[in-house]
């Protein structure tokens, strides 16, 4: 056996096959995986059993996607393919930096089946586990692996834990290589996309020599996906007061302020109420209220991307040698790297953190939630004099409420060299597996391999330091400026000016600001001073060794010998990491540790205005498992088939036994029935069991707030009840299957949901709400907040959240499909197919936080489900083709289709409103509650040229379909829909 799965022969596989996603045929699929440039095979795996011998696998929902299939589709990159699979809803992989679920993901790819989370999905490579990616997830980068040496991929969309253990709870996706390579196959690709910065193309080569008992194959490819800026689609392009949620804050540097002056005792007290600053409209800002509260609305998503450039570069080889008759040494190896270069955000962060007495001299007053200006600032003297009835004359100096407060926005950020703040992703992973399989004389076959993976993940990101600004404010900032001894503004020490007189113009739109000065502008290599990097570096590794023993018991059922495999595994998961001094809390825990080096401090978050710190980390686990599996054919047209695994995973876990059974009864020529039922698991990640915190960034009460993650040593292992019950039908040319899914989780391990925890204790969104509650009193403990703690949203900086085993979960649908051929149709032959999933029910049961419930139970199926513990579910999602091939002509026309989805949030929509500038309220639209279905057509043509030349000429969404409008930061849903637009491919392959 040279893979870990399950032997059939290819008359199975032609009959399996007619579950392909998109496929026009049975055999198509299956032809395309065992034709790789002439190449041949008798027999292949198919994903779901350890068992050879017996075609049992038609016992579960198996979708083959071949090579062939998918080149006639115009060779769909890794993203595409799965977000187009039927049954996969919340994929991470285009840009999605607002939403916690994926941000710090950008260059990485996950399969979500079933919208159960990714990392409820099992990603095999030849049968093997994959490492989980570094990205927070705990699920596997798909995009690591080697596009140029995939043959077909295969999908279970059913539990499988019984077979392969922790994380198969949604289903298994194995990405298979080509097999018997002999020859060489060169491919290019160049894919144009309106706006896009370069386009996108792809270069590789597969190279493969048959030496009679040994084969090797060596493949190189390299991928390019261009920069698509947000400015290049329309869609994201709201006004304020249509879509406040589409990119807006009211946080940034052309802000609200307020006037102060010095009191008797010396401190500081209010001079004047709020005032908006007058430099917002000018510089293209949109003046408005929050609450009675003057502010500026920013618009931040201009600055950012829909699509990051990418670059990816794999290397992938492999060697099979047969030693000896009935024995194969199989090796492989991986090396893959993904480079997101220049990763664009805004200009920079909000001000969540605010400075201490040590830096600001407001604090004693109680003004702890922001930032203090003194009236011998160059920048507020000008504006003072520019703008005498905003600033009293006996103001001595201005405070800048951190949740309104951004130190760059319109003018951009001057590190940079297109005004966006720019981070890096870089992904560097490397894979070396081998195994030896075959047969001993008994007629017992046997696998054994080991296989390392570890995947590396540097990020870098910028964000301003809060003691430093404060400084800088105050005169104080600069390399070589001691806070102690230093003048303001006097040799090495420089001042920042925060008011609209030192931004000239708007960097995007070009607007100018009436009252600018270069006199009082701001110094770049000032702002470089106080804004620095912070880095992450993440390292994922797994070992394993698997043994598998198969064969048949000595004696028969009456569709033949009963089949058996026996087999053990272990696993050591690690995960490992570390940060920059900045960014570490064991070296800078406190604000003013940059300053003054101390690490005292009762807030330990980091010393950076948005972005929280993290601790270093060193987890490792082992996981001991053993399994067995019987294949029981009573007659030639009912076969069985039962498996059992159990996973020791240590004593901080714990143990899982999980059984298994199948059935297949092929009760006519033309039906056959299949069903499945058994129970699945995933043990808690590392990470989720380590007390360590990782900080995301959230969306609430009108601005974003830092989240904190944190660990749970107490976590238990998430189980859930599976089933499946299927009809497959098949007659001549025509094939359909149609299966009821269900899935019934206990113990799911979730993040706590945010959205939840603040709209309990702020119910109206804005105010104190439950603050001084004494039934909510727990779960304001869970909220931090400025100003020497005083409750409200206004004065809320961060959230801590933990890692816990949710409520129950249950969720079902039906699959359907059906392919017709038809040949000698004018000369050749033509295919019509649909592929379809329909969830029928995703109900969440009630989360509680400390006693209260903060999210009451609900149905997800048809919402968008922001900010809970769940991913968008449409209720369908499909797609339908019809095929036309004569001669070396294939023509394929496509249909993909999601249906409309419901945004469940209260605040965007009417009864609320929104404020202009003079005060008055709007009422709010409602549009996007509904985001409507989104439906796109694609259409291919390929040319099997002279010459071992092929030609495919793709055209993505002909009709240039933009992606349905949701109230959320990009203007659209990037879990579910396309931002591209119409594309243009074509693709070359020739083949020596």
């Amino acid at each position: 056996m040279t893979r870990t799965g399950f032997f059939c022969s290819a008359s199975t596989i032609a009959a399996l096959a007619s579950f392909a996603v998109a496929g026009p045929a049975a055999a198509q699929a299956v032809q395309a995986a065992g034709q790789q440039s002439g190449t041949t095979v008798g027999e292949v795996v198919v994903t779901g059993s350890f068992i050879r011998g017996t075609p049992e696998d038609a016992a579960l929902p198996v979708d083959v996607i071949g090579a062939d299939e998918l080149e006639k589709q115009g060779s769909p990159s890794t993203l595409e393919l799965i977000k187009n699979l039927p049954a996969s809803n919340g994929v991470i992989g285009d840009t999605n930096q607002f939403d916690g679920r994926a941000q710090g993901a950008e260059g990485a790819a996950t399969v979500n089946l079933r919208g159960l989370g990714a990392s409820r999905t099992l990603i095999l490579f030849n049968g093997r586990r994959v490492v989980i990616a570094p990205i927070g997830q705990g699920a596997p980068d798909v995009n690591l692996l080697p596009s140029a040496a995939i043959g077909r991929i295969e999908v279970l969309k059913d539990g499988a834990a019984a077979t392969y253990g922790s994380d198969a709870i949604g289903g298994v996706v194995n990405f298979i290589t080509r097999r018997n390579f002999d020859g060489l196959e060169i491919n290019g690709s160049y894919r144009m996309i309106d706006g896009s910065d370069g386009d996108d193309w792809t270069a590789q080569a597969v190279w493969g020599k048959d030496f009679g008992a040994f084969n090797v194959m060596l493949t190189g490819g390299y991928q390019h996906r261009s920069e698509l800026s947000v400015r290049e689609r329309d869609f994201t392009q709201v006004s304020y007061f249509d879509s406040p949620e589409t990119g807006y804050s009211t946080g940034n540097a052309v802000t609200a302020f307020l006037p102060l002056m010095n009191t008797a005792t010396g401190g500081f007290t209010p001079a004047a109420g709020l005032q908006r600053d007058a430099g917002c409209a000018p510089l293209g800002g949109t003046p408005t209220f929050s609450g009675t509260t003057p502010a500026c609305a920013f618009n931040y998503t201009p600055y950012d991307n829909l699509v990051e450039e990418e670059n990816r570069f794999q290397l992938y080889g492999e060697i099979n040698w047969d030693i000896a008759e009935d024995h194969r040494l199989h090796i492989e190896g991986l090396y893959s790297e993904t480079d997101t270069p220049q990763w664009a955000t805004s200009p920079s962060y909000l001000a969540l953190q605010s400075p201490t007495s040590t830096t600001s001299p407001a604090v004693a007053s109680g003004l702890a939630a922001g930032y203090f200006v003194p009236s011998t600032n160059p920048g507020f003297a000008l504006y003072r004099q520019q703008n005498p009835t905003q600033i009293p004359s006996f103001a001595t100096g201005a405070y800048l409420p951190g949740v309104l407060y951004r130190p760059l926005s319109f003018g951009g950020n001057p590190l940079f060299g297109d005004n966006s703040s720019r981070g890096s992703r870089k992904y560097e992973a490397f894979r070396l597996s081998a195994s030896l399989a075959g047969e001993f004389g008994n007629g017992i076959g046997y696998d054994v391999a080991a296989t390392y993976m570890t995947d590396n993940l540097v990020r870098i990101g910028y964000d301003a330091l809060v003691s430093r600004l404060q400084l800088a404010l105050r005169g104080l900032g600069g390399e070589g400026c001691s806070p102690t001894t230093g003048t303001p503004g006097v040799g090495p020490c420089r001042w920042f000016n925060p008011f609209s007189n030192a931004i000239q113009s708007n960097v995007l739109t070009g607007q100018t600001n009436p009252n600018y000065s270069a006199a009082v502008a701001n110094d770049p290599e000032l702002i470089r001073w106080f804004f620095q990097p912070t880095g992450s570096d993440l390292t994922t590794k797994l070992f394993v060794v698997d043994a598998v023993l198969n064969g048949e018991l000595g004696w028969e059922l009456g569709g033949g010998a009963v089949g058996w495999a026996l087999g053990a595994q272990y696993r050591k998961d690690q995960f490992e990491g570390k940060y920059d001094a900045l960014t570490d809390l064991t070296v800078t825990p406190c604000i003013d540790t940059p300053v003054n080096g101390s690490t005292n401090c009762t807030v330990r978050n980091g010393p950076f205005l948005f972005l929280g710190g993290a601790t270093p980390s060193d987890l490792k686990g082992d996981v001991w498992a053993g399994f067995g599996e019987v294949s029981l054919p009573f007659t030639d047209s009912i076969q069985m088939q039962l498996a059992a695994r159990y996973e020791d995973h240590g004593s901080g876990v714990g143990s899982t036994f999980n059984p298994k059974a199948s059935v297949r009864w092929q009760f006519s020529d033309l039906l056959a029935a299949r069903g499945s039922v058994g129970t699945t698991f995933r043990a808690p990640p590392l990470t989720s069991l380590d007390p360590g915190q990782v900080t995301s960034l959230q969306f609430l009460g009108g601005a974003f707030r830092a989240v904190d993650i944190i660990g749970n040593p107490d976590l238990e292992p998430e189980e859930a009840t599976t089933y499946n019950i299927g009809l497959i039908a098949s007659s001549g040319g025509f094939t359909a299957t149609i299966d009821y899914w269900n899935f019934d989780f206990d113990n799911p391990l979730v993040t706590e949901p945010v959205g939840g925890m603040f709209s309990t204790m702020f119910p109206t969104g804005a105010g104190t709400g439950n603050c001084g509650n004494p039934a909510f009193a727990a779960l304001q403990s869970r909220f931090v907040f400025g100003a020497g703690g005083v409750c409200s949203v206004a004065n809320l900086s961060r959230i801590r959240t933990f890692v816990v085993n949710g409520p129950k979960v249950k969720t079902n649908g039906i699959d359907v499909l059906a392919n017709y051929r038809m040949d000698d149709v004018w000369g050749g032959s033509a295919a019509f197919g649909v592929t379809a999933t329909y969830t029928n029910e995703y109900s969440v049961g009630a989360t509680t936080v400390e006693g209260v419930v903060v999210s009451p139970a609900f149905e997800g199926v048809n919402h968008l489900n922001y900010q809970t513990q769940i991913v968008p579910v449409p209720d369908w999602k499909g797609t339908a083709f019809a095929e036309y091939t004569m001669g070396p002509h294939n023509i394929r026309v496509q249909v993909n289709h999601i249906a409309s989805y419901i945004d469940q949030r209260t605040s965007p929509f009417p009864p609320n409103v929104v404020q202009n500038a003079t005060g008055a309220t709007q009422l709010r639209s409602n549009e996007g509650r509904k985001i409507d279905a989104f439906t796109t057509v694609d259409a291919a043509w390929r040319y099997q040229a002279p010459w071992d030349t092929t030609f495919v000429f793709d055209i993505d969404n002909l009709l240039d379909e933009d992606p349905p409008f949701a109230r959320l930061d990009l203007g659209y849903d990037p879990f579910t829909a396309n931002p591209l637009g119409r594309t243009f491919k074509l693709s070359v392959t020739k083949r020596f």
